[in-house]
This record gives C-alpha cells, sequence and structure tokens, in this order.
C-alpha cells in the first residue's frame, strides 16, 4: 500500500507541475507583446556612416531602458527596405529613419495603409507630410551648437591665449550651398561670434557642393592669409580638406556630425557633434507614451541633439570660465529665434 500512495503522489506531483506550467505558459501568451522598433541608420559608404556607431549605441540604450524589442539595419545604396513594413506579429511598431537618404527609402517601401509609425531624424525639406500618414519629420535645431561653436571661437580667438591663435580676432566659416540646413548652421555660428567677442570678424565661405574640396583648401587658405585662426566646418566631406590645411598653417578647426578629434588632436578644438542616440531615444519614448505627433518637429538642446566633443590637447586653455558660460549661452540659445 505504501509503494502505491508513494506512485499516487509522484503521479499527482507531476499533473501539478505540468498545469502550472500551462498555465503560466498561457499566461505569457496573453501578455503584451514588447513594442517593436526599426532603426535604418546612414547609407553604408555614404558621406555619414561614420555616425552609426553612436546611432547604434542609442538602439541598445532603447532596448535597455525602455524594454523595447529593437533591430538596427545599415542600408545599402539603392537598397528596398520592403521587409521592415511587413504585417502581423512581427510587424514594427515605429520605424526611424536616419538622415535624407534613409528616409526617402523608407518612405518609397512603405506600403499604403501600414499601420506603424515613421520617423525621419535629423530631416529637412520641402517634403510635405500627412498626419494621416503617421510620418514625423525632425530637424535637429543646430543653430544652437554652431551658436555655442561661434561663441567659443570669437571667446578664443579675441584672448590670443591659445597658442594656434593670433593677435587678430577674426574665424571663418565653411558650408556647402547643398547642404538644406546651411542656412541654420550660418544664422547661429554668427550670431554667437557677435556674443562671444563683439569686436570680432567672421569670414563666410560657401562652396557650391559638399564634396568640392579643391575650393575647400582654397577658401580655407585664404581665409588663413587673411589672418582666422579659427574655421568652423559646417557638415560635408570638405571638412577633410580644410583639416589639412589646419594642420599645414598650424590654425584651429571645429568639425561638424561625429567627434573628429582623434584625426588631429593638436588641430581639432572641438566637433558639433550630433546626438542620433539621444534622437532615438526621444522618439521611442515619445512613441510609446503617445506623444509622438505627425508633422515637422525641432529637437534642439532640451532634447540632447547636439553637444560638443571634448576638447583633449586644449583642456588647458578652455578653462572653468569660459565652460561654465558656454552652459549659460546653451540654454540661453534654446529660446534664441535665429531667424532674423
Amino acid at each position: 500500500m505504501r509503494w502505491t500512495l508513494e506512485r499516487f503522489f509522484r503521479a499527482a506531483t507531476t499533473i501539478v507541475f505540468v498545469t502550472l506550467a500551462a498555465l503560466a505558459t498561457a499566461s505569457c501568451s496573453r501578455s503584451e507583446p514588447a513594442f517593436r522598433v526599426a532603426v535604418i541608420g546612414f547609407e553604408e559608404g555614404g558621406p555619414w556612416q561614420m555616425r552609426n556607431r553612436i546611432a547604434e549605441y542609442g538602439v541598445r540604450r532603447v532596448e535597455g531602458e525602455l524594454g523595447v524589442s529593437a533591430d538596427f539595419f545599415i542600408p545599402q545604396k539603392g537598397e528596398d527596405l520592403g521587409r521592415l513594413f511587413v504585417a502581423g506579429e512581427d510587424a514594427y511598431d515605429l520605424v526611424i529613419a536616419l538622415g535624407a537618404s534613409s528616409f526617402l527609402a523608407a518612405l518609397d517601401a512603405r506600403p499604403q495603409g501600414w499601420e506603424g509609425a515613421l520617423v525621419a531624424l535629423d530631416f529637412e525639406g520641402d517634403l510635405p507630410v500627412s498626419q494621416e500618414g503617421g510620418i514625423t519629420l525632425v530637424r535637429y535645431r543646430v543653430e544652437e551648437g554652431t551658436y555655442v561653436c561661434g561663441y567659443l571661437a570669437a571667446w578664443l580667438s579675441a584672448r590670443n591665449e591659445h597658442p594656434l591663435t593670433n593677435s587678430m580676432p577674426l574665424v571663418a566659416f565653411m558650408g556647402a550651398r547643398d547642404n538644406p540646413q546651411l542656412a541654420y548652421y550660418v544664422s547661429g555660428f554668427d550670431r554667437g561670434v557677435k556674443a562671444g567677442a563683439p569686436k570680432a570678424g567672421s569670414l563666410d565661405y560657401y562652396l557650391e557642393r559638399e564634396g568640392d574640396v579643391k575650393t575647400a583648401r582654397a577658401f580655407a587658405e585664404e581665409a588663413v592669409k587673411k589672418g582666422a585662426d579659427i574655421i568652423f566646418c559646417a557638415p560635408g566631406s570638405f571638412n577633410s580638406e580644410v583639416l589639412k590645411v589646419a594642420s599645414e598653417k598650424k590654425v584651429l578647426v571645429m568639425l561638424s556630425g561625429t567627434d573628429r578629434g582623434g584625426e588631429s588632436p593638436d588641430h581639432v578644438l572641438t566637433s558639433l557633434v550630433l546626438r542620433d542616440d539621444n534622437a532615438i531615444f526621444e522618439a521611442v519614448r515619445a512613441a510609446m507614451e503617445g506623444d509622438l505627433s505627425p508633422g515637422k518637429l525641432v529637437w534642439g538642446d532640451e532634447q540632447g541633439t547636439w553637444s560638443l566633443a571634448p576638447y583633449r590637447a586644449h583642456d588647458g586653455y578652455i578653462g572653468k570660465e569660459i565652460r561654465s558660460i558656454l552652459e549659460e549661452q546653451a540654454v540661453k540659445a534654446r529660446g534664441m529665434d535665429f531667424s532674423s
């Protein structure tokens, strides 16, 4: 009889275990599926592929901090992105595209009637958007960052305390007309120069195309010859040629896009870093909380879409006073009207 009871209790225990496991499985199957996000990085081999590293960090961050299921894709030129817009259980709730090229490819691949949200980060253009289409276009308010850069450049040039500055308070700006955000970069920088040192001057140079490195070299050499000791460059592949001139002529540059300080630590004062990681986080957070509105948005310092890279070799010339001033100016820039 004892042996029979033992068998009974074993069987009963097994049944209870199986039942609990089945209930747990059923419970899990009824739970809400994870919010699914696809992030399309910058085109491989394109001018902005260097930004994919910080973008991928942003993807990992939203997974860890927001608990979403996120995939990161680096597209090839001309690649069909239709696989990101499938329906069913594996459908993405949110697709984020970085830059104009990736966004336009995603927009072309998005089928009619797709129910998810599509967001373009660091996008500026005349493309009309429809609220019914669930499209959000986000421009980074880079004029805030260039304002701070202009302030620092003028302040440093006017004091002549850095070994690569001279007695003439003169800086320079260079950008390309095929950059749809050129006007924002210019307006912020010029306003910052005036605020940083009222007596400082600024030379503005404009390329027709961002890849015209020959003209960029000629402009940079001319700026140095006229006395400019710091050259700020809006984004573009011409940045590398200006950096070469800075190394040859012993002046300073400020570059844009990513942290370029490692390329020439003695001559890159700082870089205006476009913080795609923070923008990705803000887009996912807003979408999950129902705060992501379709249409055109502008995100700046408040959303963390830009920052200055470390000064590295120049740390000793960027003291506590100016660091504190730059923090104040960054906050001040949030409320500035740069259109005039």
